[in-house]
């Protein structure tokens, strides 16, 4: 064998290690539904029984039981018909994108155990904060005028917000879930520190409605090693490239 053929097949076995959509790309976990929107419109999911992908394979929704695998980089169930593969947004979240009855169902899954069982992700002791460390961050936005009919949240790398539109695939580092109205003009929303919001980045805060999806408020996220709280003034009305916010009231 010649030398060439030594480095081809090193090279090949080293791309295969770091190939994206491979087995470990997807964390066996308990999951459990994170966002749920049909046609547009969000919806609750509070009561939907949780996805487990055990290690050895297996799955279980509610009384199914079956075989897990990644292929292509998204999850096939090998018993679920209805909901067809899921694209695989991270590590620890799944989407579902299927038609049911005439109606478009997205479905999003999030895993919020699987951080602490991956190792090494766990954030440093109170005070060593590094730019990019992940945390959970929980808003509450305060409009200066009616709103309603809130149905979820999406909060937006700030260098991908110009892009980001209704219903539109997730930009890298970007989050989403349920937003929840917390009087006639306060809309309150959480994340999890295993949907990996980055600290030390500016976002945009995107609200849904059913039939459209409007940038809100600007969060600029500062290093930080646990979770983060904040009030922000939002407006419906807000430009993609808003100023800077004003300093939050922790």
């Amino acid at each position: 064998m010649t030398m060439r053929s030594h480095w081809s097949i090193a090279v090949s076995g080293l791309c295969l290690m770091l190939m994206p959509g491979m087995a470990q790309a997807l964390q066996p976990g308990t999951y459990r539904c994170s966002s749920y929107n049909v046609s547009g419109g969000g919806g609750s999911c509070r009561n939907f029984q949780p996805l487990v992908l055990n290690p050895d394979g297996s799955y279980r929704y509610s009384s199914t039981r079956g075989q897990w695998r990644v292929r292509d980089g998204r999850l096939v169930l090998s018993k679920s018909s209805l909901w067809g593969p899921g694209e695989i947004l991270g590590q620890d979240t799944i989407r579902f994108d299927y038609e049911y009855r005439g109606w478009r169902h997205v479905v999003s899954w999030t895993c919020r155990d699987c951080a602490s069982a991956r190792g090494g992700d766990s954030p440093g002791p109170r005070g060593a904060a590094r730019k990019g460390d992940a945390v959970g961050v929980s808003l509450t936005l305060r409009f200066d005028q009616p709103v309603g009919g809130v149905s979820g949240f999406v909060i937006v790398p700030a260098e991908s917000a110009s892009r980001y539109g209704h219903n539109a695939p997730l930009p890298e580092g970007a989050v989403q879930g349920l937003a929840r109205e917390a009087g006639p003009s306060a809309v309150t929303l959480e994340t999890s520190r295993d949907n990996k919001l980055a600290s030390g980045r500016r976002y945009v805060v995107f609200l849904s409605w059913p039939r459209e999806t409007l940038p809100v408020a600007v969060l600029d996220l500062p290093p930080t090693d646990g979770d983060y709280t904040a009030t922000l003034p939002a407006r419906l009305d807000m430009p993609v490239n808003a100023p800077p916010a004003p300093q939050p009231r922790n």
